[in-house]
């Protein structure tokens, strides 16, 4: 079970790879999570956004869980956060107490989306699957696009009285609620990759990130940095990591907010770290003119920062200790 204390580092957004009949890829996902580990990343994350949590059967959910928990397991060091978010609260403590009884350290779960939640209502919430699950960590998933409300730091103070829950991934850009919730509450915050290195300089524990599904070795030396406070050289990297991900942004193509996986499968497999498949359905994949684009665009970005890397100093580059 993950503590307060415990929550830090680099955990890694996995993507959920289907084969062709829409079923869980299931191979392909242990294979995925066996690379993640061997790189040394800190927690596998999955189901949430662009893990697809909302186009997986929970018969193929569960079947997930049990092999993250096994996965992990086998590398004494990755934590185990499965993403077991639903629309009304007795779907997501059955889900939450599945991940609970097959040992998983953590889930992450956004509030229930289809109306807009009030702040007694959140509380609640989450106070529900904490009574009901009490032996597993909880993550809050503050994501404001797919959740329909940002939890600011009052929230956060209140759900801080509950011994469980742990945190939170934070999703939006504005820095001033990061601010504030980081001095308000002794929970532990971490943010996604675009935001990396400034949340850590103001308090963060760490990034739930995609880059880790692309090229660990980036974002885990880019954390090293910030854990040493050499804030110069992990400024140097946030750049590059940036770089990584601007390809996402395809243009010709409407992206869906706070995550599409229609794009976000077609980059990681770019990368060549991990193998993803096609989005579940009813998402559709990206048009072959734009993957095409997409694809050549990371691949672009990879060479250009591995080349930057082979020229740097031992001290500045992704490699080595």
């Amino acid at each position: 079970m993950l503590s307060r204390e415990e929550m830090e580092g680099i955990y890694a957004l996995v993507p959920t790879p289907f084969a062709r009949s829409g079923k869980f890829d299931e191979r392909t996902f242990r294979e995925n999570l066996r690379k993640l580990c061997k790189a040394g990343i800190h927690g596998i994350v999955t189901t949430g956004t662009v893990g697809e949590f909302n186009t997986i059967s929970w018969e193929d959910h569960q079947r997930l869980i049990e092999a993250l928990v096994e996965e992990t397991a086998k590398s004494q060091q990755t934590r185990a956060i499965a993403g077991c978010s639903a629309v009304n609260t007795k779907e997501a403590i059955k889900k939450t107490k599945f991940a609970e009884e097959c040992g998983a350290d953590a889930v992450m779960n956004v509030v229930p989306f289809y109306q807009v939640l009030n702040e007694k209502e959140v509380i609640g919430y989450y106070t529900d699957i904490a009574e009901a699950c009490p032996n597993i960590g909880i993550i809050v998933y503050n994501n404001p696009f797919t959740g329909r409300v940002l939890h600011n730091a009052r929230t956060f103070a209140k759900l801080a009285r509950i011994p469980t829950l742990l945190g939170s991934k934070e999703t939006t850009l504005d820095f001033s609620h990061w601010m504030q919730i980081v001095k308000i509450s002794k929970l532990a915050f971490m943010h996604i990759d675009t935001l990396f290195v400034p949340t850590m300089m103001w308090g963060g524990k760490g990034c739930f990130s995609f880059v880790a599904c692309m090229m660990p070795e980036l974002i885990l030396r880019a954390y090293a940095f910030c854990k040493e406070g050499r804030w110069e050289e992990a400024i140097k990297l946030q750049y590059k990591i940036n770089d990584l991900l601007a390809p996402y942004f395809v243009s010709g193509y409407k992206m869906r907010p706070a995550g599409d996986p229609s794009v976000y499968k077609p980059m990681v497999e770019a990368a060549g770290f991990l193998k993803c498949g096609a989005p579940g359905k009813p998402y559709a994949p990206i048009p072959n003119n734009i993957r095409k684009r997409l694809e050549e665009n990371v691949r672009r970005k990879m060479h250009e920062i591995m080349a930057e890397e082979a020229t740097a100093t031992p001290s500045e580059g992704c490699k080595g200790k």
